[in-house]
């Protein structure tokens, strides 16, 4: 196989970078050449789809969350078993959960749905994945850990043998934990994150920043450190009373808005949201008649 298309973890296991080095709207995967071959997201990219595809049929996809850029490639394996967690398997199922679990659904700016090329196309999801579930394809045995916060149903998949990680969008991107969407959490990615850290992998496999090597605990704090950073940028900024959509123009998530920048604006709005939500129930802001929200000092 390419080495450029697949890099070999173990005889039979190939980590899949994706085109443009994985970033959105591509992302990274695995293959599993085994008794069965499968594919772990199938982001990665037209190029990888149709060397793996050279290769013999692909039996099962397993896709780690919902998101169309781990999830709309499956289109092209249209034989293939798609797996996926309990929780995410609605909005695969369904272009009508995909807006529900977004929250597009409730916003009057996108009367059409979403603006993604070719919209959400549902699939038939035949096995719903579990924590702690083993998935034993012969050579390769991998175990599902539900790290949710991303999405309801993130999952990451670990080898426990040589510890080998694939972790997802915990993705130790210099951009940090996103958020964005109405099912996304919080709390649920921090206590994610702390479980990786936990785990202490050997190799950790990203979906956006590829693969990493050295300092993996001390990179997942970092990672996790963001979410108290924009806490702090919030605070800071409530030592005067601001509306939601003033302190939205302080760019608390984005330093710019890409293209469509109405869609960005809606992922700003959203995380900004979970985060006053959360200093509320800290008891770190207070919210006032007059729509404001206020720090205590």
């Amino acid at each position: 196989m390419s080495t450029e298309m697949f890099q070999e973890l173990l005889p039979k296991f190939f980590f899949v970078p994706g085109e443009h080095q994985g970033r959105y709207p591509y992302c990274n995967g695995l293959l599993i050449d085994s008794d069965l071959k499968v594919i772990v997201d199938a982001g990665f990219g037209q190029s990888r789809r149709e060397a793996i595809l050279e290769t013999g049929h692909v039996d099962v996809i397993i896709n780690t969350h919902f998101h169309l850029d781990h999830a709309f490639g499956n289109k092209c394996f249209p034989d293939a078993r798609v797996w996926a967690h309990v929780l995410d398997a609605p909005a695969l199922r369904s272009p009508k959960e995909f807006l529900v679990y977004t929250g597009l659904n409730r916003n009057p700016k996108f009367p059409e749905g979403y603006p993604f090329p070719n919209g959400m196309l549902g699939r038939v999801v035949e096995r719903e994945l579990v924590d702690g579930e083993t998935l034993d394809f012969g050579d390769i045995v991998l175990q599902v850990l539900h790290t949710p916060g991303h999405t309801p149903g993130h999952i990451s998949l670990y080898e426990p043998k040589e510890r080998i990680l694939f972790s997802g969008d915990i993705d130790l991107s210099p951009f940090g934990p996103w958020y964005g969407n109405a099912s996304s959490s919080i709390e649920e990615f921090s206590a994610s994150i702390r479980r990786l850290i936990e785990l202490n992998p050997k190799v950790m496999l990203t979906s956006h920043s590829g693969m990493v090597t050295d300092n993996i605990q001390e990179r997942l704090r970092e990672y996790a450190e963001k979410l108290d950073q924009r806490d702090e940028k919030i605070l800071r900024n409530l030592r005067v009373p601001l509306s939601k959509q003033e302190l939205m123009e302080m760019k608390i998530i984005y330093k710019r808005y890409p293209e469509p920048q109405s869609l960005y604006q809606y992922f700003e709005e959203v995380m900004v949201e979970k985060h006053l939500r959360r200093l509320m129930r800290l008891g770190k802001i207070s919210f006032k008649p007059n729509q404001k929200y206020k720090a205590y000092a």
